[in-house]
């Protein structure tokens, strides 16, 4: 799973990485981004070229009818699975169309011990970002006619070390490598399948972090949300 994410990292950084022609606007600041507030986030699209985009997290189908039913079913569009991203109703149009990149600096996720939660924020071992696997729609609301960009990031089964972490669930972002970014968005069906497995564990660095991340009515958005920190009821150095 996925509910919050990172994008403290630089712009341009993304943009020459991609060769991007436009620039690229992220959140600021842009430390601690909750699904649950649905944001506008940058994400990675292609229309013969890539460029970026901006879009409301939690992905609302074209076929939703109504404002009220889009408020509601877009809080089951925030995650995609990716092992079953092309035959469910919610996804299948989405993943065929529409598949994007969502830059992240990193996630959190939480590890289960002895009935607590404990906060740890992976990133990426040697470079400033992550690109994720995601899928877009644009919802078109009947009633204003506004069009809305909307997005969701898939995950995938869990590999050894998120497995330690994200112990109950045992699913991660699907973490893309630079070799496979263009086969997610610009691929057949089959190739962006294929591509739904865990990254290797050498691309990712796992920091227990503060409580404040746990906080969920305190303001998680600043720097000292990524502070590690020390729980001596975990076992040391196990990452």
């Amino acid at each position: 799973m996925c509910f919050s994410y990172s994008v403290n990292f630089k712009a341009a950084a993304l943009q020459s990485r991609l060769n991007l022609t436009e620039a690229v606007t992220l959140p600021s600041p842009g430390y601690f981004i909750s699904a649950f507030t649905h944001p506008v986030m940058p994400v990675i699209a292609a229309n013969l070229t890539l460029h970026p985009a901006y879009m409301q997290w939690g992905l609302i189908p074209e076929w939703v009818k109504t404002p009220e039913k889009a408020l509601e079913i877009r809080e089951y569009g925030l995650n995609a699975r990716g092992e079953t991203i092309h035959d469910k109703p919610m996804f299948h149009h989405a993943f065929e169309r529409h598949r994007i990149l969502v830059p992240m600096a990193g996630f959190y996720e939480w590890q289960e011990h002895n009935k607590r939660k404990y906060p740890y924020y992976i990133k990426p071992s040697h470079e400033d970002f992550f690109l994720v696997a995601g899928i877009a729609s644009h919802w078109v609301n009947t009633e204003t006619g506004e069009t809305m960009g909307t997005f969701a990031i898939v995950t995938c089964p869990s590999g050894p070390l998120m497995s330690n972490i994200h112990n109950s669930k045992k699913r991660q972002p699907l973490i893309l490598t630079p070799e496979n970014w263009l086969s997610w968005i610009e691929g057949a069906e089959d190739q962006a399948l294929e591509l739904v497995k865990p990254c290797s564990d050498d691309l990712l660095q796992a920091i227990p972090i503060s409580p404040l991340a746990s906080h969920v009515r305190e303001n998680r958005n600043v720097p000292e949300v990524q502070s590690p920190w020390v729980y001596p009821e975990l076992s040391p150095g196990l990452f």
